[in-house]
């Protein structure tokens, strides 16, 4: 498999022209797939019970509360990841080379990108992360990481090292450590790095080249970090996350490859909550996996209807993902911005689509 074609995104390493035409044909074989997993996704989210059907009981309490799927008055070209601030959230409109400031009812507020200076332009971003004060954006053609302030001011340029072949890095998951610093992914050289506030590079985890088990990654995508400060590693086609610890070394793994809940196809972006539970979304089941700190499933967010186990997928390419003050935000390539509610408490906020008490998908 060549480096970049992988899952329902394949174009990040293409020119621009070749992207866009890689997009247009993606775009047709996505109608193909949605039509496809329509009717094959209610026998890929496997569980427990002995229903004969691989369905799963296990069903994560969360509820939606708000889904965007483009913003008001405006669109977007593939959105990638997403992180609120505030009252703010800032969507990554990948396929636009942009940054999307939304209002709490999906007005765009502001947009960043397009005026950038050429040495600071958004190539392909991928993952976007926030420590409150300013914007990380895994800038992946540019191989580096962009940081910007709240309103769109480029503060410092990253940039990460080449490979042990010369080859540049291709950074796609970026997630902010506590007390400064970040750990990027790079996608095309198959190494996680820890950075300091100032860019240096502390330590790399894997081996530079694909490997597997403890000794390294095959295409490390989405970060997280935990309270404990361990780095939490999308490992994308090795069908696992991987934790690491404040220093870098191998802890555990989370998931392994299989097409049935509890298990991993594609994961595509991760988040931990407080407690320490690890959220994976998976890009070809369609679907959030949940699991405990000791690695245990703990269900599924994303069923259309909780109380129907062959009900379809509120996602189509879930990606990104990130937890704010007890609220999941789930970036899906295809259907926009989806809020869920952690606490149990059920509520909706404004814009987009609201779930009612009656809805089904007001509990997933």
């Amino acid at each position: 498999m060549q480096t970049g074609s992988y899952g329902m995104w394949g174009a990040e390493h293409l020119l621009p022209a070749e992207r866009h035409k890689k997009l247009l044909t993606l775009a047709a074989l996505g109608l193909l797939s949605l039509a496809t997993a329509a009717y094959i996704l209610p026998t890929l989210l496997v569980g427990s019970g002995t229903t004969g059907v691989k369905v799963s009981r296990l069903v994560y309490p969360a509820s939606l509360v708000q889904s965007i799927d483009k913003p008001v008055d405006e669109n977007w070209t593939i959105p990638a990841d997403a992180v609120a601030v505030g009252d703010a959230t800032f969507v990554l409109d990948t396929g636009n080379n942009r940054i999307v400031k939304l209002s709490p009812d999906g007005h765009v507020l502001a947009t960043y990108g397009p005026h950038l200076g050429t040495e600071t332009a958004l190539q392909m971003p991928m993952a976007i992360a926030s420590d409150g004060r300013s914007l990380f954006v895994a800038n992946s053609l540019a191989g580096g990481v962009l940081v910007l302030d709240l309103s769109g001011q480029v503060q410092q340029v990253l940039p990460l090292p080449a490979g042990v072949s010369g080859k540049a890095a291709r950074p796609i998951g970026v997630a902010v450590l506590q007390g400064g610093g970040l750990v990027v992914s790079d996608a095309d050289n198959d190494r996680v790095f820890r950075l300091d506030v100032q860019g240096n590079v502390l330590w790399i985890a894997g081996t530079g080249t694909r490997a597997g088990n403890e000794e390294g990654f095959n295409v490390p995508g989405a970060l997280a970090v935990d309270a404990a400060g361990d780095v939490f590693v999308a490992d994308t086609l090795n069908a696992r996350v991987v934790e690491l610890s404040p220093g870098g070394a191998f802890l555990r793994q989370f998931g392994r490859r299989g097409d049935t809940a509890g298990l991993l196809s594609r994961p595509k972006g991760v988040a931990v909550d407080g407690a320490g539970r690890v959220f994976v979304s998976d890009g070809l089941l369609a679907a959030v996996e949940v699991f405990a700190p000791d690695g245990t499933y703990l269900g599924l967010i994303g069923r259309r209807d909780a109380r129907d186990i062959k009900s379809i997928s509120l996602f189509t390419a879930p990606a990104g993902l990130s937890i704010t003050r007890g609220s999941l935000l789930v970036t899906d390539r295809y259907a926009g911005i989806l809020s869920f509610d952690l606490s149990g408490a059920r509520h909706t906020s404004a814009g987009g689509r609201q779930p009612s008490p009656a809805d089904p998908a007001a509990t997933n």
